[in-house]
């Protein structure tokens, strides 16, 4: 019996295969990402920050010698990962992008990078869009993946059980981010110790109390999911009007004041809100009430 030939582009049905857009060696939508700095952004960076940018400049971190020397470990389950081969050409190019736009926007007191993954997919060029639309981020949050396995950095999501909503991730560098980027722990220390005492100084001029590192780092965080309750106040769409609307309908005051201050709970025994008075929670519910209410609220 014979089999007739199939050209390598067409269906079983014989044919033309539409769908077939990208090569193996091309399977992206953006080959070559690149970080961006926002032209809005007027500011001076911090001047190791400026350092670290300039050093990524000149390398490629995939080829970072710690990638053979340390053991892999799934982000979530901590189980160990068995890699054995490198990264390929557009996960490397992705994982640079996305370096340099944690960077740039690090926080170097509390070493945490303030803002969402999906800021730093659109900024490293690592964002995509479908024809209906929708954003994805998926390559970038992969890069992510690697880069937390080997313990580079450190991130996790936070589940709002009242909106259904996720934060955006908690992301944080080790030391091996610093010797990875070209650069040293000890150099971010004194780096660190130096920005401290500057805001220190500051708050010392206008009669405050100067803040531990601890205290600093506490701050920091706190300020990162107030800006992101800020925006999904700013944000709000119709859609998300009506679940909120739901969301009242379904509970009165007191048990709507319940399931806040259980959630408020749940995110303060993975980390959150440390060093939280009964006063801050209280408030903390209180506003997270209002906001629930203004999303929930018809536009005129």
């Amino acid at each position: 019996m014979q089999f007739r030939k199939q050209h390598p582009d067409t269906t079983s049905s014989g044919r033309m295969n539409k769908t077939t857009t990208h090569s193996r060696q091309c399977y992206v939508v953006n080959p070559m990402p690149a970080f961006c700095r926002p032209e809005h952004h007027k500011h001076t960076l911090p001047a190791f920050n400026r350092r670290l940018l300039g050093m990524l400049g000149k390398r490629d971190i995939s080829r970072w010698e710690g990638f053979y020397f340390y053991d892999a470990f799934h982000h979530k389950t901590h189980q160990p990962l068995d890699r054995k081969r490198h990264f390929n050409r557009h996960r490397a190019r992705a994982m640079n992008a996305l370096v340099q736009a944690m960077v740039y926007h690090l926080n170097i007191v509390s070493g945490t990078v303030p803002v969402s993954f999906t800021t730093l997919a659109r900024e490293a060029g690592l964002a995509t869009h479908s024809a209906a639309g929708n954003e994805s981020i998926t390559r970038a949050t992969r890069a992510a993946q690697d880069l937390a396995a080997f313990g580079l950095i450190s991130y996790k999501l936070l589940w709002d059980k009242v909106t259904r909503q996720f934060f955006p991730a908690d992301i944080e560098v080790t030391d091996r981010f610093f010797d990875m980027a070209g650069s040293t722990a000890e150099a971010w220390q004194h780096a660190r110790n130096q920005q401290l005492a500057w805001i220190n100084q500051g708050l010392v001029k206008k009669g405050e109390k100067p803040l531990t590192l601890s205290e600093a780092r506490r701050r920091q965080k706190e300020k990162l999911i107030e800006v992101a309750w800020q925006k999904r106040k700013n944000d709000r769409d119709i859609r998300q009007q009506q679940k909120m609307a739901t969301l009242i309908a379904r509970h009165d005051e007191p048990d709507l004041r319940h399931q806040v201050s259980c959630q408020i709970q749940l995110e303060m025994s993975q980390g959150q809100h440390q060093g939280l008075s009964l006063t801050e929670f209280r408030h903390l519910v209180n506003k997270r009430i209002a906001w629930i209410n203004a999303v929930a609220r018809p536009r005129e």
